[in-house]
Order: structure tokens, then C-alpha cells, then sequence
């Protein structure tokens, strides 16, 4: 007798019966709704100091980025252990594992940068659980026991083409359908049935609208050659003029900016300026390797300011860039708010570094004669190269401002060869209904595009939210009509309404573009109007809060530094690239902070995996360690 309840008690323990799932539950990427809110309320609204008491951790759970999936009573993720890609299920209640199943090897390709382990959070859908690993292996398993139910892969069945960085998609599921991204010519997306792994559509991006990739090239073109076919713009500054310069990395003083500064002893020179492209004419001095600042200043005569119409600065600057007009600052590119010195470098590398950036000038011109004056800031230390030109035209009605169209999303970036690598980058679909009509957004390597979920014809495409590198990280947004996605590496974010035309096709308007928030991959969320996410890429970054219809920045503050978010009864959880874990209250005015602090046992790995918060606890992992705080009020 007592052999047998042994016996029966081991059973148990092996097969542990979950618990009913709870509207708290955070069953996917992005929680229940796929939009980085919890359903949770009862939560602590302030913590104390040194933060949330911790209910427990597990410090052996292996290398990876995904976060958890929570439902019924247990969590689920994925790892590296050795050279498995594993599956994993534990006890919510105390962390204790359930039940592990190795879906293939550890993929070891690609860039170093998070080759620790996958960065899948794995979707719960009833009995069923479905990853994609790092290799881009999609698996469907048993909640209950981790048994492997299909698998198929993106490259093997599909022709998918791997990104840089590897696959760091987590599937959708919708109804019968699982959606994912191959990033192959045959298939960019697909659409398999979740119950069989079956295929139901596949959507080839490249082949699939062919009008509108027509019409995407003509304005590229028309870009391109609007100032030489039309009318001739008035130029006021043109490219390619001479310029006093200072490339000796002193400090140029206070007054340097304004017109009657004395500049007698600065070099001059005419433009492009830099060194390390080999298309520079003015070569700077970079003996001293990387003078984090170079300062330029140019003088001109305009005899009536009245009969100039609206001008915009077109800007060539490796990495960021301040221009002043007679003084005034009309320009800040890339670099940080307040006070900037000469040793400050620029907030990240820029994506173009060869073509103009536009810029509106909202400034008036003098009569007589103005000063433009600009100060050239690199990315690092270590930073190659650096450039710049300026011109100052009458605007156009092409014009467009921000990253130059000529090259947005053109190229080989960091994607490969063929047609620039894959075309799948490292964002994860969502699915929306407009008009009557199911269809799933998904931000890929070049574009953000919506597929019909019937049969997976491209529907519409908005390339402006992707940057030329193809590293699109950040889940797209739908909320109050618009459509909102972003990307960094000096690109920015934009948001589209869709419209119904006469002929029943789709049109995604576009409705601003800000270079404001260049949200790099922890994620943004929208509450009460107000769009919140980390402005910044590889050089960090800032918590910024924009207002969701019309991208006018609301507040931007560095005491919250770039980081993923999470929500949950009306409080922000920011988990900070360094590791700091803040709690912030939203506000369209200012940062509320509620309480910070640092867990025990950081890696030396970023800190990127995205903050989970379901029923009454926050998740942290930090590769092959995860905490488990108590957030609950009571």
C-alpha cells in the first residue's frame, strides 16, 4: 500500500494539474491582448524602498531573452542548455519545473549579440503550446506534459532566410491559424493550421502588389529627381559650399553660434567634410582618433526674407547634429535633449550617412547678413568615420522629413546579400479588423505591411516605419483608428490610418512621422491618448511620452532610461537595459516615479528580455535567471 501512493504520488508530481486560466493570465507575447497591458488590478500603485518582496527565483533555467508565458498556473518559456534549444514549463505558485522538451539544437549563427538564447515568449492557446526557436523552428506542444504534438521549419518547409540576429518572433494565433514570418521569396509570412501545422496561405511580399511596389518606386524616384525634372526650388545655401571649420577638438566657447563671433583663425574649406568615406573633399583631422565634436560656420546675404518661401535644411551628419541660424538653435538631429558639450556623443549611429536629411526650418531669415552655424557630434570613441554638408532650399511639396527616402529601407543594411537578406526582422504580428475585414500587421525587414487573414494578399504596405539596417524590432500598435510602428538606428516611428478606396483596395494614409521615437526593441504602449516607449538605440537612450494622435512629444526624461514596458493597473513597469526595474505612474505632463531597484544577480549580458506581470506577480529574467515578485496590494 505504501508502494503504491508513492507510486501515485510521483505520477502526480510529474503530471501536475493545472489550474483554470484567469483573465490575469499573460498567455502570449504582450499579455492577453497582445498590446502590452495586463487585465491585473489589485496592484501595489507604490513600491517600497528596495522594491517588491521577491516570492522566489531560479537561477538555472539557461541562455535566453524570451519572456514567459503565464496560464493556468504555470509559466512557459524557452532556453538554451548546452547545445538544446529547450521548452519549458514550471509552477507558477513556487517556480518548481514541471516539465522540459529539447525542440532542436542551439542555434549558433549570426551575430554575437544575444546568441545566449532564443527570444520567443511562447503563446498558450488552450491545450496547447506553439514557440519558434532561434533557428526557426516552430513547434507545437502539449501543455500538460511538453509532448511534441508538429514541427516544422521556417528555412526547411518554407524557404525562409534566417535574419542576422536570428528568429526572435513569437507566433500569433488566431482562430485556426498560427501566424509567423520566414523572411523567404516563396514565403515572407505564412499562415499554418495551428491544430496540424498544415499550410493554409503563404504571402510573398515582393510579388504580392505589384502596383503598390510600382508606386513605391516612383516616388523614390520622384524623391530623386524632383529638383532637376520640375521646378527649380530656390536655393539659399547651396551643398557643396565653403565653410570656417574648428577640428581640433578644443572648445570653441560659448558665443561660437552667433553672427558676430570671431572665426578668423578657424580652417576653411569646402563641403562634403569628414574622413574614413573617401567622398569627403575637406578632409577633418582625426590624428587624435575620433574628436567627439567638429564645429562649422558659414555666413550668407539675403537681400528680402518676405519673398523667401518656407525653407527646409537638408543635412548629411555622421552621427548627430545641431544647426543654429543667427544664434538660435532650428535643428537637433540625433542628439540628446539640454545642454550638449563638446564631449557628448551622439544618441546612435545614424542610419544614412551619405545622403541629405530634411529638416523644416521654422525660423525667419535676416536682411543682410545670416550665420549658420553646426556642431557634428560621433556615436562613440571608436566611432570610423565621420561627415557632413548642409544645404538650405525652398521647400517642396514632396518633401518628406526624416531618414532620406531615397534610401529608407534600400540596400544591403546589416541583412545580407540577394536583395539585402531576409525579410523577416524580429518583430512579432498582430491581428486587426478594419472595415469588415480580418487582417494580421506585421513589421518586417523593409516595411510594415497588412495581409488579408483569408488568403494572405498584401492588403497595403507603409515603408517608413522601417530603417535601411532591416532591424525592426518593436511589435506594431492599433489603437483608435491608427496604426502606429517604429523602428531606431536614427529612423523613427509612424503612424497610418486605413482607407477604404472607391475600388475597394486599402490605402494606409500616413498621419506624422517623428523622428522622436526611435524605439529600438523594448516595446511602447498607449493609455489615456499618450504613447510611451524608450527613444534610442545602440548608444541608450530615454523614456519618452508622445501624444498618440498627432506624435508631438509630450515629455522626454532621462531619469528612465531605454528599456522594455509592460502595464498593469494604471502603473508603467520599466525593466531597464542595465537592469533597473522602475514602476511609473502615467502622466502626459511629466515622469511620476513610484519606485525602483535593482535585483540581485545581474548577468553581463542587456537586460532585454520584457517585464511580465500576471496574477499578482512581476517576472524578471536575466538569461538564466528568473525572479518572481510579489506586486499584489493585499
Amino acid at each position: 500500500m505504501v508502494r503504491f501512493c508513492v507510486l501515485f504520488f510521483c505520477i502526480l508530481s510529474s503530471h501536475v494539474v493545472a489550474e483554470p486560466a484567469t483573465e490575469s493570465d499573460w498567455p502570449q507575447w504582450q499579455g492577453p491582448n497582445r498590446n502590452a497591458i495586463s487585465n491585473q488590478t489589485g496592484l501595489l500603485t507604490e513600491w517600497p524602498e528596495g522594491g517588491p518582496p521577491l516570492a522566489w527565483k531560479r537561477d538555472d533555467i539557461g541562455g535566453g531573452y524570451g519572456a514567459p508565458a503565464i496560464s493556468a498556473g504555470r509559466m512557459y518559456g524557452l532556453s538554451n542548455r548546452g547545445d538544446d534549444e529547450v521548452v519549458w514549463a514550471f509552477s507558477e505558485k513556487d517556480g518548481t519545473e514541471i516539465w522540459a522538451q529539447t525542440i532542436g539544437p542551439a542555434a549558433k549563427q549570426g551575430m554575437r549579440q544575444g546568441i545566449e538564447g532564443p527570444g520567443c515568449t511562447p503563446t498558450v492557446d488552450g491545450d496547447r503550446l506553439y514557440v519558434i526557436g532561434a533557428g526557426g523552428t516552430v513547434a507545437c506542444l502539449q501543455t500538460d506534459d511538453g509532448k511534441v504534438v508538429w514541427t516544422k521549419g521556417l528555412i526547411a518547409d518554407f524557404g525562409g532566410q534566417i535574419p542576422m540576429w536570428r528568429y526572435n518572433e513569437s507566433p500569433l494565433i488566431d482562430g485556426e491559424k498560427l501566424i509567423c514570418t520566414p523572411g523567404g521569396d516563396a514565403a515572407t509570412l505564412v499562415a499554418l493550421n495551428k491544430s496540424t501545422g498544415d499550410v493554409v496561405w503563404k504571402s510573398k511580399l515582393s510579388q504580392e502588389n505589384p502596383e503598390a511596389e510600382s508606386t513605391e518606386r516612383e516616388n523614390v524616384q520622384r524623391d530623386r529627381t524632383t529638383e532637376e525634372s520640375g521646378p527649380k526650388p530656390v536655393v539659399v545655401l547651396a551643398a557643396g559650399s565653403r565653410w570656417k571649420y574648428l577640428d581640433t577638438g578644443a572648445d570653441p566657447g560659448d558665443d561660437w553660434t552667433k553672427p558676430d563671433f570671431d572665426d578668423q583663425d578657424w580652417k576653411e574649406g569646402a563641403a562634403q567634410f569628414g574622413y574614413g568615406d573617401n567622398d569627403e573633399k575637406t578632409k577633418l583631422d582625426s590624428d587624435a582618433n575620433n574628436y567627439p565634436t567638429y564645429y562649422f560656420r558659414k555666413s550668407f546675404e539675403i537681400d528680402d526674407p518676405n519673398a523667401i518661401k518656407p525653407l527646409v535644411v537638408r543635412l548629411i551628419k555622421d552621427d548627430g547634429a545641431i544647426v543654429y541660424l543667427n544664434g538660435e538653435e532650428v535643428v537637433r538631429d540625433n542628439m540628446p535633449d539640454g545642454k550638449v558639450t563638446r564631449e557628448m556623443f551622439a544618441e546612435e549611429t545614424t542610419a544614412v550617412e551619405s545622403e541629405f536629411y530634411l529638416h523644416d526650418l521654422n525660423s525667419q531669415l535676416l536682411t543682410g547678413r545670416n550665420v549658420i552655424a553646426v556642431e557634428v557630434h560621433q556615436a562613440s570613441a571608436t566611432s570610423s568615420d565621420v561627415s557632413f554638408d548642409l544645404e538650405l532650399r525652398e521647400k517642396l511639396p514632396s518633401d518628406r522629413t526624416g531618414v532620406p527616402p531615397a534610401s529608407r529601407n534600400r540596400g544591403s543594411g546589416f541583412g545580407g546579400g540577394g536583395r539585402g537578406g531576409s525579410e523577416a526582422a524580429y518583430s512579432s504580428a498582430i491581428a486587426i479588423d478594419f472595415e469588415g475585414q480580418r487582417q494580421y500587421v506585421q513589421l518586417t525587414a523593409t516595411t510594415l505591411v497588412g495581409v488579408s487573414a483569408t488568403d494572405g494578399k498584401v492588403l497595403w504596405k507603409y515603408e517608413r516605419a522601417a530603417n535601411r539596417n532591416r532591424i525592426n524590432c518593436s511589435t506594431p500598435i492599433f489603437h483608435d483608428g491608427l496604426i502606429f510602428a517604429a523602428s531606431a538606428y536614427g529612423n523613427g516611428g509612424g503612424a497610418v490610418r486605413l482607407k477604404k478606396k472607391d475600388d475597394g483596395t486599402i490605402e494606409a494614409e500616413e498621419v506624422y512621422f517623428t523622428t522622436r521615437m526611435q524605439n529600438h526593441h523594448g516595446g511602447m504602449i498607449v493609455h489615456d491618448g499618450a504613447l510611451y516607449g524608450a527613444n534610442g538605440g545602440n548608444g541608450g537612450g530615454l523614456l519618452a511620452c508622445l501624444d498618440f494622435q498627432t506624435g508631438d512629444v509630450l515629455w522626454r526624461d532621462r531619469k528612465a532610461p531605454k528599456g522594455s514596458l509592460a502595464m498593469a493597473d494604471n502603473r508603467l513597469y520599466l525593466y531597464s537595459e542595465e537592469g533597473e526595474v522602475m514602476l511609473i505612474e502615467p502622466n502626459r505632463e511629466k515622469l511620476i516615479e513610484r519606485g525602483r531597484f535593482s535585483h540581485p544577480g545581474r548577468s553581463q549580458s542587456p537586460a532585454w528580455t520584457h517585464p511580465v506581470i500576471a496574477n499578482g506577480k512581476l517576472y524578471i529574467r536575466d538569461q538564466n535567471l528568473l525572479l518572481c515578485y510579489d506586486v499584489s496590494a493585499k
